[in-house]
């Protein structure tokens, strides 16, 4: 209430008071006299005595009421009185009250004063530059814009005062950096707490006390982690002595704790590494390197940090001995890994975050044709692609801005990703690239061209596979490793009598036995079928399996030849060949051979008993025939001379022709022995060519011997070697034009001692070559004279049971024809019995 409201109020309240009071005064008079009245003009205007007292009681009445009137009137007076000088007071405290909160105000403080247990009334305002909130409300909340632990210790400090009357005194820092005071103490009934900055000297003191105060909660902070840390640590003084280790300090050197260690001066360094140090800081202040030193009997390596201040110097020594093994092993690990990817085949390359290249595998620069001073100068990404581009490379069927937003796309991509790049020259690579996790990429550049074209053909092989088996005239099919069919072709369907639905399913090979229309007819012991056919196919022994064919019967009279042929990864492949013809052809032929045999049999058999009578009557011939043409048995005219020169030549061609057919009776029955001694080459040669001399004579033919390349000797049959020779020479000179030159020559190739006989005949015809060497064949077109045809077999048997073997060969335009032999230099037994048989 102002001063000039208390003024106001009592002229406002006197009028309403008397009214008040005077209000039922005048209706009880009203009420006394009505009834007077009206009783009064009841009798026509006399007054009776009853009348008269009640007049003067109405009368005294009203007096009464009236005296009572004034009093109340003056105690009214007076009451206002009093109001107006109360309000007259109040409006001066007020006003007391109003400059005190001015004063307050412009002092730069902020008082809180607790009355009671509510909230403290909030008085005054600190300068804005404090960063106090201006808001009542929101200063009163402490901890929102003061140091929690002070804010805590403050909270502690106000309640202590309001239970205990104990004052209190403390100083902060603002939030806007300024020092500032906050006293609490007690006034009256009343506890009040006062906040105010401070200034001047006062200011400095309580900043430098408050700095002080954080300076040492840093440095005991700090100190604190300093002993929990690992490295060891050290503080020296100006003098260089040690004032300050840790723990990690003093257990490297071996000491009780950090105080004994600084008592006793324990370097964790010698003499030399510390001289250098301190060197070191005296120049630049600073000392950076690595320093070994024994720690727990064992020489380690640390990084070393010590640097000078105002105060001394202070250090550190970080253990890398761990992290130089591993820096060591991490730089062979990745030296080997770059020998590694440089013997790839796949092309490897990575790129920075800026994609610059900063590795590359010898794969990369041959797939992309780059020169090592190109790539060594770390290009980016981009630039190799125009790089490509330019050299035609990489084909142009896409924008290069387009080609180089894929590649950037790629580098700043979370995932690998892939793709394939075609090239111009017609390869395909496949291209992975995978981001690194501290930026950049890896690009992995697969040649894929090859193994699309492998692709292809094994594609084109598997169709063209597929359809040769569909022609095959053998039923195939194929199982896999769970015995189920994989593959087959119509003849295995139609072998079997299978229906394509079945076999559309793929079933298991057990149950082919139940589905065939025809089965397997029993053959005793040992025969395939169906259940031998599951056995192998379903077989757990991969290592044992073999192949393994036969013959089976089926019920409708066919037969078949069967095999089960084992494939990789477990699979087995079943074949079926009808033989049916076959083995009607074959008895036949069987029937028809032994037929032939037997008569080859009766035919030899005759031709040795022929030849074995025919021998004992040409001897006696012959032995009578040179008695004859001995002086005891007289003299001979000119005629019988001739006549037994006609039978001397004839008994000696058919001794010739016995002996042969001897030898190759003994060749055919494999009792024929050679009897190897060292031949004399240049000497069996000449015996031949004596033993046909007169043929050669007879025909005018000139004979041409070469053995100068031959040698001296070779192991051999003497004997059959001359009787080769004196055959291949006989036949030479039966077919050899008078006047033309027959030749023999002699040479070793390739450890091979080899005899060629040559004649200028007419040549042998292609067809006919091939039974040359057959027993009694003999071809008399342009020879002189046609032989029982035996001398050519002859010859090529005793080759061949040298171990050697002939060849016949034509000269141009089919004119002339040389026989060679080869024979090996030294032959071995078991051939020669092998060539016998």
């Amino acid at each position: 209430m102002t001063q000039g409201e208390a003024r106001l109020g009592p002229d406002r309240g006197v009028r309403p008071n008397l009214y008040f009071w005077l209000q039922p005064v005048a209706w009880a008079a009203l009420l006394c006299t009505w009834p007077v009245a009206a009783h009064a003009q009841e009798a026509d205007g006399g007054l009776a005595p009853e009348t008269v007292l009640n007049l003067a009681l109405v009368s005294l009445t009203i007096g009464a009421a009236m005296i009572a009137a004034v009093w109340l009137i003056r105690q009214q007076s007076a009451t206002a009185a009093e109001n107006r000088r109360l309000a007259l007071a109040l409006a001066d405290a007020a006003d007391e009250s109003d400059r005190r909160a001015t004063l307050l105000t412009q002092d730069g403080q902020r008082l809180l004063v607790f009355s009671g247990v509510g909230v403290p009334d909030v008085m005054g305002a600190l300068p804005r530059p404090l960063g106090v909130p201006a808001e009542p409300a929101a200063f009163l909340r402490l901890g929102e814009w003061m140091d929690p632990t002070e804010a805590a210790a403050l909270q502690r400090d106000i309640d202590t005062l309001r239970a205990r009357a104990e004052g209190f005194r403390r100083e902060i820092e603002a939030p806007g950096g300024q020092a500032m005071e906050i006293v609490g103490r007690t006034v009256g009934g009343l506890a009040t707490v006062r906040f105010a900055p401070l200034e001047g000297l006062r200011e400095e003191i309580a900043e430098a006390r408050i700095a002080l105060e954080r300076a040492n909660g840093m440095i005991e902070t700090v100190q604190a982690l300093f002993d929990a840390a690992p490295l060891p640590m050290w503080v020296r003084g100006a003098d260089g002595l040690l004032v300050w280790v840790n723990s990690a300090y003093a257990a490297a050197v071996d000491a009780p704790g950090v105080s004994d260690a600084v008592a006793r001066q324990i370097e964790f360094f010698n003499e030399r590494e510390r001289q250098q140090i301190a060197a070191r800081l005296k120049t630049a202040g600073r000392f950076e390197g690595q320093i070994s030193a024994v720690v727990a009997s064992d020489r380690r390596n640390f990084q070393v940090v010590d640097a000078s201040g105002a105060f001394g110097s202070a250090g550190l020594a970080v253990d890398v001995s761990e992290t130089e093994t591993v820096r060591m092993e991490l730089r062979e690990t990745v030296r080997s890994h770059a020998e590694t990817l440089d013997h790839l085949t796949t092309a490897i390359a990575r790129f920075d975050e800026r994609t610059l290249l900063i590795y590359h595998n010898s794969a990369f620069a041959k797939l992309f044709g780059l020169s090592a001073g190109f790539l060594e100068a770390g290009p980016d990404h981009v630039a190799i692609i125009d790089h490509l581009r330019s050299r035609g490379v990489l084909p142009e069927d896409r924008p290069l801005s387009q080609v180089k937003a894929d590649i950037l796309r790629a580098h700043r991509a979370t995932e690998p990703t892939d793709g394939l790049w075609h090239l111009s020259d017609g390869r395909t690579l496949r291209v992975f690239t995978s981001p690194e996790p501290r930026g950049g990429a890896t690009w992995v550049f697969e040649d894929l061209t090859e193994k699309l074209q492998l692709e292809s053909r094994l594609n084109a092989l598997v169709r063209l596979q597929g359809e040769t088996l569909d022609y095959l005239r053998e039923g195939v099919a194929v199982f896999g490793q769970d015995g189920r069919l994989r593959l087959w072709n119509p003849v295995f369907a139609s072998v079997w009598g299978l229906e394509p639905d079945f076999l559309q399913a793929k079933p298991h090979i057990r149950a082919f036995a139940a589905s065939a229309a025809v089965s397997v007819r029993p053959t005793g012991e040992g025969g395939a079928d169906w259940s031998a056919f599951t056995r192998a196919v379903t077989a757990f022994d991969e290592t044992g399996r073999e192949a393994v064919s036969g013959e089976i019967e089926l019920t409708d009279g066919r037969i078949h030849f069967y095999g089960i042929v084992p494939l990789p990864n477990g699979q087995t492949m079943l074949t079926f060949t009808d033989i049916s013809d076959a083995r009607a052809a074959e008895r036949m032929l069987r029937e028809r051979n032994e037929a032939l045999e037997h008569a080859a049999r009766l035919k030899s058999d005759f031709v040795q008993h022929v030849n074995y009578e025919l021998r004992s009557p040409l001897t006696n011939i012959i032995g009578f025939s040179a008695l004859l043409r001995s002086p005891d048995a007289g003299p001979l005219n000119a005629k019988q001379s001739e006549y037994l020169d006609y039978i001397g030549t004839s008994t000696t061609t058919l001794l010739a022709i016995v002996n042969d057919i001897l030898d190759l009776a003994t060749i055919d029955a494999g009792i024929m022995d050679l009897d190897l001694t060292d031949v004399d080459i240049a000497r069996t040669v000449e015996h031949a060519a004596e033993a046909v001399g007169e043929r050669l004579r007879d025909g005018d033919l000139r004979l041409s011997v070469d053995v100068a390349g031959a040698g001296t000797t070779f192991r051999a049959d003497g004997h059959r070697i001359t009787q080769i020779l004196f055959n291949l020479l006989s036949n030479a000179a039966n077919f050899a034009p008078a006047g033309s030159l027959v030749g023999v020559r002699a040479w070793r190739e390739k450890g091979d001692v080899v005899f060629a006989v040559s004649d200028e005949g007419p040549g042998i015809a292609p067809d006919a070559v091939a039974k040359l060497f057959e027993r009694f064949e003999s071809d008399p077109a342009g020879g002189r004279q046609s032989g029982a045809g035996l001398g050519l077999s002859i010859v090529k048997s005793f080759v061949e049971l040298h171990g050697g073997r002939v060849e016949v060969g034509t000269g141009p335009r089919g004119r002339g024809t040389t026989v060679t032999c080869r024979f090996p230099a030294a032959p071995d037994r078991n051939e020669r019995d092998l060539a016998a048989e």
